[in-house]
């Protein structure tokens, strides 16, 4: 009996375990079907995660199809994120503000250098009006600027000169000329003054405005800050009329 017993007793260990390992399999599978996807581990999904209950279809897809997709699981509540694509192409750079654009054609415009002349050329007398009047009035336009589907052009136009007299300054609103236009009548002399010499400079101010062509436009046109130019110095004579009565 004894003999039977040792005969029969590894058999029935071996049921055993075989019992106990179809009870755990099932427990093991209802255990990570509700266990939080991912929320101990970094994992990541590349083409679409399949589960018993059937769900979202890829290459590892579950007994029922779904759309497929490529993401990685959020691990705080297993909520499938996209993964951006590294081959798709950078997306293009947004339209420059018009602005922009138009300050730096304003920025590029290649102002004249005034020239100051007077007549008398030089030197001149208290109470005679002395013309006076500048090269370099003249209107400029700067180079197109194109980006994109826009294209600004600035434009300079002069609008006045301010002139430093040494005595005064005044403001004429033309360039002048020798025959008129803008003038000044001197009513003391240059002779206190250092070199005995007034330094005579002319400024020119223009007023910019801007146009834009083309469907990136913010708007057709507008005005921008003035520009200004100054001469270099010009020394001027100032003297006293000098009279002979005879006596």
């Amino acid at each position: 009996m004894h003999s039977t017993l040792r005969r029969t007793m590894p058999s029935i260990v071996r049921r055993s375990a075989a019992v106990a390992s179809i009870v755990l399999i099932p427990a093991l599978f209802t255990f990570s079907a509700n266990a939080a996807p991912c929320a101990a581990l970094n994992c990541s999904v590349e083409s679409g995660g399949g589960s018993t209950s059937g769900g979202g279809g890829g290459t590892g897809g579950g007994s029922g199809g779904g759309g497929g997709g490529t993401g990685t699981l959020d691990g705080s509540n297993g909520a499938l994120l996209p993964i951006l694509n590294q081959d798709d192409p950078p997306p293009a750079p947004a339209a420059p503000a018009t602005i922009d654009l138009a300050m730096q054609a304003r920025s590029s415009a290649q102002l004249p250098l005034p020239q100051v002349h007077t007549s008398p050329q030089g030197k001149t007398y208290v109470r005679l009006r002395t013309s006076l009047w500048v090269d370099g009035f003249v209107q400029v336009e700067t180079p197109p600027i194109t980006v994109g589907a826009q294209t600004v052009q600035a434009v300079a136009t002069p609008k006045s000169v301010l002139w430093q007299l040494g005595e005064t300054s005044i403001t004429c609103n033309s360039g002048g000329s020798k025959s008129g236009g803008c003038s000044y009548v001197y009513k003391r002399s240059s002779a206190k003054e250092p070199s005995g010499t007034y330094k005579i400079t002319a400024s020119i101010t223009w007023a910019v405005s801007w146009t834009c062509q083309g469907a990136d436009c913010d708007a057709a046109g507008g005005v921008l800050d003035d520009l200004t130019a100054i001469s270099a110095q010009t020394p001027l004579v100032v003297s006293e009329i000098q009279t002979n009565n005879g006596n």
